[in-house]
């Protein structure tokens, strides 16, 4: 039996990694009669099937640290923030109640400005300002020519994250 991490789900196939590779599971069947099911974060114990053809089953879902309904995840680290500086215009409403939902949760967060290219160096590092002032990392970046991703993906080492953001930002 090996300890893994869910990575992936898609129409109930199952990618958890493993000691350095990754496996396509199925779910045994007994998590329907205890109404459970697995979600991307859950760490597990895999039996696995066929070295080969890395595939095995999910025989047991570890203890949740924290579980998010929608979307399914769980044992989160950091929440990845995304806003733009500009195309869309940042919601920093929105942004605002997803740090009180990360806050509430007690998870790390990391916001995200994309698209600096199309906005004034002053409105950006105003708004980079704000959220640090009060204690948040904030990452600049422009993923189109991937400006800032080797920093941010620095901080997604060794760590169950997710990227948030309204549609347009560009997740990186």
């Amino acid at each position: 039996m090996l300890k893994g991490v869910i990575i992936s789900n898609i129409s109930n196939l199952y990618i958890v990694e493993a000691e350095g590779k990754n496996y396509e599971c199925n779910a045994r069947g007994k998590f329907k009669n205890i109404d459970i099911t697995p979600v991307v974060g859950d760490r597990v114990n895999i039996e696995v099937l066929d070295n080969d053809k890395n595939t095995a089953v999910i025989s047991e879902i570890l203890q949740r640290d924290n579980y998010i309904k929608r979307p399914k995840l769980a044992n989160l680290n950091k929440l990845i923030l995304v806003v733009s500086a500009k195309q869309p215009k940042p919601d920093l409403l929105m942004l605002d109640k997803q740090l009180a939902f990360a806050e509430f949760l007690s998870l790390d967060v990391i916001i995200v400005i994309n698209k600096i290219d199309l906005e004034k160096d002053e409105k950006i590092e105003e708004l980079q300002k704000i959220y640090t002032d009060i204690g948040y990392k904030v990452i600049i970046t422009n993923a189109k020519i991937g400006q800032g991703v080797d920093k941010l993906h620095e901080e997604l080492l060794n760590c169950i994250s997710a990227f948030s953001g309204n549609s347009g930002v560009r997740k990186i």
